[in-house]
């Protein structure tokens, strides 16, 4: 019973997360402290799960494929940071961010072209 009710939890997460707002934008994570959207419903094909853990102040992911990195912009399109991280489970502390708007580029194995998500830390 324990099991099923987890797969409906997660079913059910993973349902809410890929909603769309209609601009063709897609919130993977809308949460007080932030938020998480791909530029199209395309791109959602590499995420497998998203996740605001409020506890420990990390945005999750699950990938499909390994992420080997990820390199942050801030608004105007500076480097902020670049993170090997070299898994298909990605958690990333808020503490790494100030409030702003940033974009995140996964480079996902498999795929030629950099992922990007838009990130809002409120």
């Amino acid at each position: 019973m324990k099991n099923l009710i987890l797969i409906f939890a997660a079913v059910m997460s993973f349902n809410v997360a890929f909603a769309s707002n209609g601009e063709g934008e897609v919130k993977v994570i809308d949460a007080e402290r932030v938020s998480v959207s791909l530029d199209n419903e395309g791109q959602k094909d590499f995420i497998i799960s998203s996740n605001y853990n409020v506890d420990a102040e990390k945005v999750e992911f699950l990938f499909k494929n390994n992420v080997s990195m990820i390199q942050v912009y801030d608004a105007n399109g500076n480097v902020e940071m670049v993170l090997p991280i070299g898994t298909t489970d990605v958690s990333l502390g808020l503490s790494l961010f100030e409030p702003g708007t940033y974009r995140m580029g996964f480079m996902v194995d498999g795929m030629n072209d950099i992922q990007f998500t838009n990130v809002t830390i409120k």
